[in-house]
């Protein structure tokens, strides 16, 4: 995959005015979707009027918009793809207003033939077809119009998007000069939590490259040195896209790893043409390959940083138009890894890659005026223009929401930004730790990041024990120290508070097998440990929808939860990995109940909620006064019903600030637990990368998140329940606790953390 990494130290937008080239008149749009005779999806066909120089293609769902001028109406559209008969479809039949157009695509029946004695030898084709590129592809001066779009994820956090259209000047296929690029219009969100002082993107010079038939002489599979490093051998003849195409198979020859790819190149049997390569980077070359070119090498050196590929797949195919070849469309993927202790980055980065061409001009033949340099960014490039950017461009139509995940990454940047403009009002605060913490809090409230229960205290001292915004928005209530909020996964720190109290009892070994508490359990060579510090690979039955429909819709017993949700196939093998996952403090839970032949919410109770005295914390339903519990919000209305019991374990607590203060301080004072075993609880044992911790026995140890991690121990844990979301951490060397409760989503617990942090020491 042809991708350019910029290690960022600073950003310079610039504005590019759009310059089209193309006249504007009234548009057909044909909206549409290509499936097969199974009416299964087929994605990335291709959908061109050729006469016209016109096409676009599908996405992964098989969707595709299609734009024509209206002078079109009486022709006809081409669809095409790999292992289907073309099809030829009119475009009247095909814009019927209000109607999506289905088109279906017939299999190709051609099979697999053997080739011919003269053309078993893999060499001769290629030679012949290098020698045919003059006469195959357009060879006088032309202009594509190509789109792409760029996608890095990490899991399902976006981390950047980026978008763009222009046009290419080709001085034709067998002229060797360099081409001109002229970008239209281009776009370009970046997360700037998640994704700072990196960026992937591309340069003029990439897209160049993406057309191998043009750049074949210097190609890494084809060029000169390219075959030096290469096998080649001739599979037979196979369809593609409705005619017989030679398929010849290439790796790389033993005992050589720069530069050596694996794949397969089409070549028409009867024209001689390229018309598709599929190849990724061979497994050796992926140990060894070096990121970058030498001067970003160095960058990523002087950061720290250290970045290595771990896929690279090119699927590269070419179209016709008229009698002639041209570039269609080019679909990768790529997958970093990216290491960089000082940003604490420790993570695979995905990213896909979309382009296809939607315009061929055959009449443009003088050179751009206005053109980008080959080595520019094409990301510096922004004219982001609102939801309806591409509106009158074709585009290949995108597999997810695009606007959605640029609100999602705007909506980071935003909070972002939060911390540094409170930090620069922090600068003229007077130096009351106070006066200060209510000044960011209210700061977060206002802009609408914030509204809950905050309780902070210090050096031994409660400094700020404030409310902000209603706990019940209907009623207009207020909330108080004494508010119930649902804490999510920070009840686990309960649950392994009681799994730690009876390894103390001798009545549990964390070495121990759990079949020997609970020999019915299909995992019973899991160990209580493993299910401490997630490392049993048992897997996440929230990450099943199936699962997590009947958990918010019915209610089940503790036993028949673990039995039913909590014992799929391991995911790997305990103690070989990490997988933070609710089903192991499910699977904990019962094991408590089993050995005390008590119910969980009884063993809560006793050996926790009554010894300290915390009359407004219970599990499950609320028991109390109804002015004292808080609604949680879910995109401003009120969350969804469910029987929180059924999340044993791993949550279902209601609790008030009051009384996780007063947990803080039977925990502090060694009341629950003696001080060895309290220790043996709080001792960090394995990496927990996403979020820069090492993870206890259901505690959550900071390494680099918060700046006070420094100087002093922090032990947190964070929680999550639908509308209620939780930040408690405890700072035990000075006697430190903050409690943070909000009832309207998610909200910045690590910025606001930090800065409480960097406040009270």
């Amino acid at each position: 995959m042809k991708l350019h990494f910029i290690i960022t130290l600073c950003f310079f937008l610039f504005t590019v005015s759009v310059i089209t080239g193309y006249a504007q008149q009234a548009n057909i749009t044909i909206t549409g979707k290509v499936t097969d005779g199974d009416k299964q999806a087929v994605p990335y066909a291709n959908i061109g009027i050729p006469k016209k120089g016109l096409g676009t293609a599908t996405n992964v769902k098989g969707e595709f918009i299609f734009i024509i001028p209206a002078n079109a109406n009486t022709d006809s559209v081409q669809v095409t793809s790999i292992g289907f008969n073309t099809k030829t479809v009119a475009v009247s039949s095909l814009t019927i207003p209000g109607q999506t157009a289905v088109i279906s695509l017939t299999k190709s029946n051609t099979q697999l033939k053997q080739v011919s004695i003269e053309y078993r030898d893999p060499m001769k084709i290629i030679e012949k077809a290098i020698e045919r590129i003059p006469q195959n592809y357009i060879n006088t001066p032309h202009v594509i119009r190509g789109f792409y779009r760029e996608t890095t994820m990490k899991d399902k956090t976006p981390l950047q998007l980026s978008e763009a259209v222009f046009d290419i000047y080709n001085y034709g296929y067998a002229d060797k000069r360099q081409g001109m690029f002229r970008l239209v219009k281009a776009r370009d969100d970046k997360n700037e939590r998640d994704f700072r002082d990196i960026e992937v993107g591309q340069k003029p010079a990439g897209i160049f490259n993406d057309d191998i038939v043009k750049r074949l002489e210097t190609s890494d599979i084809l060029g000169k040195d390219g075959v030096k490093r290469h096998n080649y051998q001739v599979n037979g003849i196979v369809d593609f896209k409705g005619s017989p195409a030679y398929e010849i198979e290439f790796n790389e020859k033993p005992g050589l790893t720069d530069k050596t790819f694996r794949g397969k190149v089409f070549i028409d049997t009867k024209t001689y043409a390229f018309v598709y390569f599929d190849y990724s980077l061979s497994p050796q070359a992926m140990k060894t390959v070096k990121f970058g070119n030498f001067a970003e090498r160095m960058l990523m050196k002087l950061m720290d940083m250290e970045v290595s590929i771990k896929e690279d797949r090119d699927r590269i195919s070419y179209q016709k138009e008229g009698n002639k070849w041209v570039l269609a469309q080019d679909i990768g993927d790529a997958a970093l890894h990216i290491k960089a202790p000082r940003l604490n980055y420790d993570f695979v980065a995905n990213i896909k890659f979309n382009y296809v061409v939607t315009q061929v001009d055959t009449t443009q033949t003088t050179p751009f005026e206005e053109k980008m340099r080959v080595n520019e960014h094409i990301n510096d490039h922004d004219t982001n223009e609102g939801e309806e950017f591409w509106k009158d461009y074709n585009i290949m139509l995108p597999d997810f929401d695009t606007e959605a995940l640029i609100r999602q990454i705007r909506a980071i940047n935003a909070v972002v930004r939060l911390k540094s403009k409170f930090e620069a009002k922090e600068l003229k605060l007077p130096k009351d730790p106070a006066l200060r913490l209510d000044s960011m809090l209210t700061f977060y409230h206002a802009n609408g990041q914030f509204n809950g229960s905050a309780l902070i205290k210090s050096k031994g001292k409660i400094i700020l024990n404030k409310s902000y915004g209603f706990a019940d928005k209907q009623q207009q209530l207020p909330g108080d120290e004494h508010t119930a909020y649902r804490i999510g996964s920070t009840a686990k720190t309960f649950t392994s508070l009681i799994i730690n109290q009876l390894v103390g009892e001798g009545k549990l070994d964390v070495h121990a097998p759990i079949k020997t508490y609970i020999p019915y359990y299909i995992h019973g060579d899991v160990t209580i440990g493993q299910l401490l510090t997630h490392q049993s690979g048992i897997p996440e039955y929230l990450n099943n929808d199936d699962y997590k429909l009947e958990l918010l819709t019915k209610s089940f017993t503790l036993k028949d939860m673990v039995l039913k949700f909590c014992s799929d196939t391991l995911q790997f093998k305990s103690g070989a990995g990490f997988e933070y996952s609710n089903s192991n403090f499910a699977v904990l839970a019962l094991i408590a109940q089993e050995v005390t032949g008590k119910p969980f919410e009884t063993l809560l109770q006793e050996r926790i909620f009554t010894p300290l005295q915390m009359t407004d914390t219970y599990f499950g339903k609320y028991k109390g006064n109804e002015n004292h519990q808080a609604i949680g919000y879910t995109d401003g209305v009120p969350e969804q019903i469910y029987d929180y019991s059924n999340v044993y374990g791993a949550g279902g607590i209601w609790s008030s600030a009051a009384d996780l203060l007063k947990y803080h301080d039977g925990l502090l004072t060694n009341k629950l637990l003696p001080l060895p075993q309290k220790m043996e609880m709080l001792k960090p044992r394995v990496e927990f990368k996403d979020y820069n911790a090492m993870y206890d026995y259901g505690w959550m140890t900071d390494k680099s998140a918060f700046a006070a991690s420094q100087k002093h121990v922090v032990t947190y844990h964070p929680g999550t329940d639908l509308g209620f979301f939780t930040m408690y951490v405890r700072q035990e060397d000075t006697d430190s606790c903050i409690i943070l409760l909000n009832n309207t989503g998610d909200f910045p617990r690590y910025d606001m953390t930090d800065l409480i942090l960097n406040i009270i020491n």
